[in-house]
């Protein structure tokens, strides 16, 4: 038997939850604690805490292979264990409770002990021993805790009718939901679900499962009378619930009215949603979940409990809902219009740099983007002809609420200087949706590297609470490494949440170098500017992935530094306040830029200036430059229009369509490159492109 055979024998996990987990890289993180968790008894903890419950939840399957989710009720002390491989239940289910035809002997089922007020829940699986009129017994196959998330707090009284679970009740039967069903469903911010593995007999995890999933009243979406939909957030990552689904896509959900003790109870088919538009826009969702339905019955005032509401969990702040979904899609399918946004207040990160938090001033959702993307903004400032646009970083991950901009006071900056000097809260300024290639790449596994300087932070702040959240929400420990450099402690921002972050995170590691400190400074760790020393001495031999965001000298050091090091260019991503950098293009960047079929002469007619262009110089603002020429512009990507150039012969093609107006005679240099030398848009022998510069 080889050693991964061995490791198979001796998992908790059956295939498909073995699938995902490795599908979504958690497998090594919980088989490092879960072989011990999960156990075949049930400790004394576990017993004890059932024996105080005043329900269990319940999963079964009926005679068609149909899995049902179901709540049996009973005065406190209903649940004992004789033994810690026996659970003894003392109670029948309710009426009209499919349970009732499900509970054979060796039958499976699968249990949640759930404690709605301390938020406590333990699970349980097995296969009824004995059976009689008083209730059953199950032999137990595995018997774990569980983590409190999204779950929200209830007290309890017990009614007089909780001694006759079989009093009849109201019962309604159909094959798809009614508007009784369909309130029930969109109102609720709890409900239970059921599922099977029966692929393997003999496997330790073969069974029934029933799990707890909760959120925000309306997280459970109606799409039609047979469909419904809701979103499956970060959890203990087993994947209990999709494994199963994986495997056999079948499910049962119950939903519990708490208030007036109505159960309904749905079975039908599942299907595992994991990527596409809803999904993106549903803030805190990892995956959506699908439920096409083959029955639904409503049984009235079923349960003799009643609850009162006492508070949400507190996971639920990181959670959207269906209305913001529907919202975001909107705004995401119109991401280049014009929206007003309100600054709803101003925070100084610095003696130079200000954040300032915008929020949209129509009160719909804000539109996604990926950390370290920027933000096109229009302003109608006094003494200019025509609005003023600009781009800057989102210095916030996404959060679904608002953009924050960190900006420094430029000496000589028109939009900067206005934002520090005239801008209050409850200002209005104009933006469009988030865009821009320099992002985080969530895809990836690797440890990241974030080399910032002076203002370049803007990014990396964004970048690194992202990182940290999704370790928050994944529970992986990606390592990150936080290197910042900036001139002294008066243009040093963020510092103390960066700071925080490092005390409270195992895997974040930070270093802060000052250039020229002020005598009282203390907030650094060395002195000087950073450099591929520095870098070597902090870091561990590993494969990085870099990002890299400040002035030209600082980025043009590092670069180099980091390719003599060994360090392949598709692991180096860079973003660039000022003057292009001379930096060989990465295979990608290389595609993206239109290749001529053969170098083209260019002539900078002003300046008279003639060259000649190629793929490896980069767009025509970046061959300008290389020329030492210093064109206008304000950003790199066809937001502005600050760098439109007249073109007195030939044409240009565009690595993306630039957003900021031009004439048909301009071209947007930052984002442009020209067109073939050949035919009619050509200047001739001598040469294939003129600009007025």
């Amino acid at each position: 038997m080889t050693e991964s055979s061995e490791h198979e024998m001796a998992t908790p996990f059956h295939r498909g939850e073995l699938e995902i987990q490795d599908r979504l890289g958690v497998r090594e993180r919980v088989h490092s604690y879960a072989p011990r968790f999960i156990r075949d008894h049930m400790p004394t903890e576990h017993s004890e805490f059932f024996a105080q419950l005043p329900q269990l939840i319940v999963g079964s399957v009926d005679d068609q292979g149909r899995p049902w989710a179901s709540m049996m009720v009973g005065r406190p002390g209903f649940i004992s264990s004789p033994e810690p491989t026996i659970m003894s239940i003392s109670a029948r289910p309710l009426y009209g409770d499919p349970l009732n035809d499900n509970l054979k002997i060796t039958s499976p089922l699968g249990f949640l002990g759930i404690e709605f007020h301390s938020r406590r829940r333990n699970r349980l699986n097995g296969k009824i021993m004995a059976l009689n009129e008083q209730g059953f017994q199950i032999t137990v196959d595995q018997s774990f805790g569980n983590c409190p998330q999204y779950i929200q707090a209830r007290g309890f009284t017990v009614t007089d009718d909780v001694d006759r679970p079989e009093a009849k009740r109201p019962v309604s039967r159909a094959i798809s939901l009614d508007e009784v069903a369909r309130e029930a469903i969109e109102r609720a911010d709890t409900f239970f679900i059921a599922s099977v593995f029966s692929e393997d007999t003999g496997d330790r995890s073969h069974g029934v499962d029933v799990s707890h999933r909760g959120g925000k009243p309306g997280f459970v979406q109606v799409t039609d009378d047979s469909t419904i939909i809701f979103p499956d957030f970060s959890g203990n990552f087993h994947f209990n619930t999709l494994g199963n689904l994986s495997l056999y896509p079948k499910a049962g959900l119950l939903f519990p009215d708490f208030e007036t003790g109505n159960m309904l109870y749905i079975t039908g088919s599942a299907e595992i949603i994991w990527e596409g538009e809803e999904l993106d826009a549903f803030t805190g969702a990892e995956r959506l979940v699908r439920i096409t339905i083959d029955e639904v019955i409503l049984v009235e005032e079923s349960s003799p409990l009643r609850w009162d509401f006492k508070s949400y969990a507190l996971d639920l702040e990181r959670t959207g809902s269906w209305a913001d979904v529907a919202e975001k899609i909107e705004v995401n399918h119109d991401r280049d219009r014009w929206r007003n946004f309100t600054v709803a207040r101003i925070e100084k990160e610095s003696e130079t740099i200000s954040s300032f938090y915008l929020m949209p001033g129509d009160g719909k959702a804000i539109a996604s983007y990926k950390a370290g993307q920027y933000l096109p903004i229009r302003l109608n400032i006094g003494g200019q002809d025509a609005p003023v646009m600009r781009t800057y970083t989102v210095s916030e991950t996404p959060n679904g609420d608002f953009y924050r901009l960190s900006i420094k006071r430029e000496d000589k900056g028109l939009v900067s200087q206005y934002f520090h000097d005239t801008i209050r809260p409850g200002s209005v300024i104009e933006a469009m949706a988030p865009r821009g290639k320099f992002y985080l790449d969530d895809t990836s596994e690797r440890p990241v590297v974030l080399l910032s300087g002076g203002v370049g932070i803007t990014p990396m702040i964004a970048m690194m609470n992202r990182l940290l959240l999704e370790a928050a929400r994944k529970g992986t420990k990606r390592p990150v490494h936080f290197i910042h450099g900036t001139l002294n402690s008066q243009e040093h921002a963020f510092g103390p949440h960066v700071r925080k972050l490092a005390q409270q995170i195992e895997n974040l590691s930070v270093h802060i170098r000052y250039a020229r400190p002020l005598e009282d400074d203390q907030d650094h760790d060395s002195e000087g500017y950073i450099d591929v020393d520095l870098l070597q001495s902090l870091l561990p031999l590993d494969d990085y992935d870099f990002y890299l965001c400040g002035p030209p000298p600082f980025m043009q050091a590092l670069y180099a530094g980091l390719t003599l090091l060994g360090v392949h260019e598709n692991r180096i991503h860079y973003e660039s306040f000022g003057p292009a950098m001379v930096l060989k293009p990465s295979e990608q960047a290389q595609k993206d830029i239109v290749a001529a079929a053969d170098p083209v002469h260019v002539c900078f007619a002003k300046s008279g200036i003639e060259t000649e262009w190629n793929p490896d110089k980069g767009t025509l603002l970046e061959l300008a430059e290389l020329e030492g020429l210093t064109p206008a512009f304000s950003c790199r990507n066809g937001s502005c229009g600050t760098c439109a150039t007249k073109i007195k012969c030939g044409d240009v093609d565009y690595l993306d369509e630039p957003m900021a107006p031009h004439e048909n005679d301009q071209a947007l240099i930052c984002c442009s490159t020209p067109k073939s030398v050949q035919g009619e848009d050509t200047c001739g022998d001598e040469y294939g492109l003129i600009l007025d510069l």
